[in-house]
Parts: C-alpha cells; sequence; structure tokens
C-alpha cells in the first residue's frame, strides 16, 4: 500500500534518528587523562603487594648487577639473596711517628755522664802510668833487667775493653804480660842495685874465710837469689792485682755510666710522651 507523504516524512525522521544514536553509541569516549601513581598503580594511585614485590626484585637485580657486574640470577630460584652493601676497604693503620725526645735536659744529662766517665778514665790511665814507672824502677832497684819492649803497665782503659770483648767471647785476655828478663848479679847496669850488693858483699865474705868455692857459699848464693826471685814474685802479684782492681773500677764506671744513660732516656722519652698526649687532648 502507497505511503501517504506525510507518512514517508515520518519514516525519514525516524532513520535519521536511528543514524544519530548509532553514531553516538560507536564513537568512544574521551579518557580522562590520569597522574604518574595512577598510571604506575591503576586509578586508585596506590600500589599493590604485587607492585611493590616487583620494584622490590626489579632494585635486586639493579643492585646485583651493579656490584658483579653480570646479571644477578633470577628471584625465584632456591632462594632470594638480600642485596647486600660492598664493604669499605679497610684503611691500614699508618706508622707511629717516632717521639722525638732527645730534649734539652737529656742532651745535658747525656754530656754529664760523658764527662764524669771520660775524666774517671783519665784519671785511671794516669793512675795506671804511675804504678807502671814505680814497678820498673823498683824492679830495677831490685837488680832485674825486664826485657827489650816489656811494658809493666798498659792502657788499662784499653785493656778493660779488650778483656770484656774476650769474656764474650769465651775467651781470655790477660790485662798485663808477665814479665820476663834476668837478674843483673854483676851490677853491669847498676852496681848499687840490691841483686848487686849482696851478690858482692856475699862474695866478700866466703872470700875472707876461703870457702868462696865451697858448697856452703853455692847455698847461701842459691838462698839469696830465691829471696830475688820471691821479691819479684811478690811484685808482680802487686802489680796483676792493681791492674784488676783498677780495670774492676773502670768496668763499673762504665756500667754505671750506661745505667744513667738509659735512666736519662727513659725520663726523656717518658716527657716526650707526656707532652704529645697533652697536645692530643688527653
Amino acid at each position: 500500500m502507497a505511503l501517504t507523504a506525510a507518512e514517508m516524512a515520518t519514516e525519514r525522521a525516524r532513520d535519521a534518528a536511528r543514524r544519530r544514536s548509532l553514531v553516538s553509541v560507536s564513537k568512544p569516549k574521551p579518557t580522562p587523562s590520569l597522574t604518574p601513581a595512577q598510571n604506575a598503580y591503576g586509578p586508585s594511585g596506590v600500589p599493590s603487594r604485587a607492585d611493590v614485590q616487583a620494584l622490590q626484585k626489579r632494585n635486586f637485580t639493579r643492585n646485583q648487577e651493579a656490584l658483579f657486574g653480570a646479571p644477578a640470577p633470577a628471584p625465584g630460584g632456591v632462594r632470594d639473596i638480600p642485596a647486600q652493601e660492598a664493604p669499605a676497604p679497610s684503611q691500614q693503620p699508618s706508622a707511629p711517628r717516632s717521639l722525638n725526645w732527645r730534649d734539652a735536659a737529656y742532651n745535658a744529662q747525656i754530656a754529664a755522664v760523658e764527662r764524669a766517665l771520660r775524666d774517671f778514665e783519665t784519671g785511671a790511665t794516669r793512675r795506671g802510668e804511675r804504678y807502671g814507672q814505680d814497678y820498673m824502677t823498683s824492679v830495677r832497684r831490685l837488680g832485674y833487667r825486664p826485657g827489650e819492649g816489656f811494658e809493666a803497665m798498659p792502657n788499662l782503659v784499653e785493656a778493660t775493653q779488650a778483656a770484656a770483648e774476650a769474656q764474650a767471647a769465651e775467651e781470655t785476655a790477660p790485662l798485663v804480660t808477665p814479665v820476663s828478663g834476668a837478674f843483673d848479679i854483676e851490677g853491669q847496669y847498676d852496681p848499687y842495685s840490691t841483686a848487686a850488693q849482696g851478690t858482692r858483699s856475699m862474695r866478700d865474705v866466703f872470700a875472707g874465710r876461703g870457702t868462696l868455692r865451697s858448697s856452703d857459699f853455692a847455698r847461701s848464693f842459691g838462698e839469696f837469689q830465691n829471696r830475688l826471685n820471691r821479691q819479684l814474685e811478690a811484685m808482680e802479684t802487686s802489680r796483676g792485682r792493681f791492674a784488676e782492681d783498677l780495670s774492676q773500677e773502670i768496668a763499673a764506671q762504665r756500667t754505671g755510666a750506661q745505667e744513667r744513660r738509659e735512666a736519662a732516656q727513659r725520663e726523656a722519652m717518658m716527657r716526650a710522651a707526656m707532652a704529645a698526649a697533652g697536645g692530643a687532648g688527653f
């Protein structure tokens, strides 16, 4: 049945309305702009537990690669190892500075110790020289002539040092050399010596008796020579004892000087340490 003009106009209006509704339904609605937090964690902007775990795993991976230069093992294996900071290199302790403990007081003490020791050793050397001169005078008056190059009393300062070194090496070094020589009974060098005068007197006595070649003269002259030897031995004993006593005094002075040096050093180091501690605020 044919439509009237009014019905056809109405039908066209309905078709246009249906087309507009279809276009409005198919056109997408504009998306509202989101914040960075909403982009990362959803519309609420609050990270979920899964997001936090994923972020921790990513940080763990970056730390492992920064420390070891290689990709870290994927989480979820046997067990996840938490990231650890690399230990700082240990600082080597610096060598302590030596204290300058040789101050003016120490130098003055050491100078006094050395001066006292030097004065004593000089006096000891003079005492030894005088004793040696007196010894040579006594043996010559006795009528004994020591051998060439004989030294009655050496420098006991040097002899003491040599004896100490020999003792350290388990050796022996005598302080004095035993005397060697012979009696001048004929008075060739000193006619007024004990040996020369005694020999002449004894010969005169036995010659006056006419027994100069008798056994009595031989026995008496032998006893006279023995007395001379005993006197010489006594002089040698005294010389050796003098050398030992003086050497012991020298050694004792050196030991005391060394002890005073060490005491002065300890005091100086203590002063320096206290001064350093005070400067450091202790």
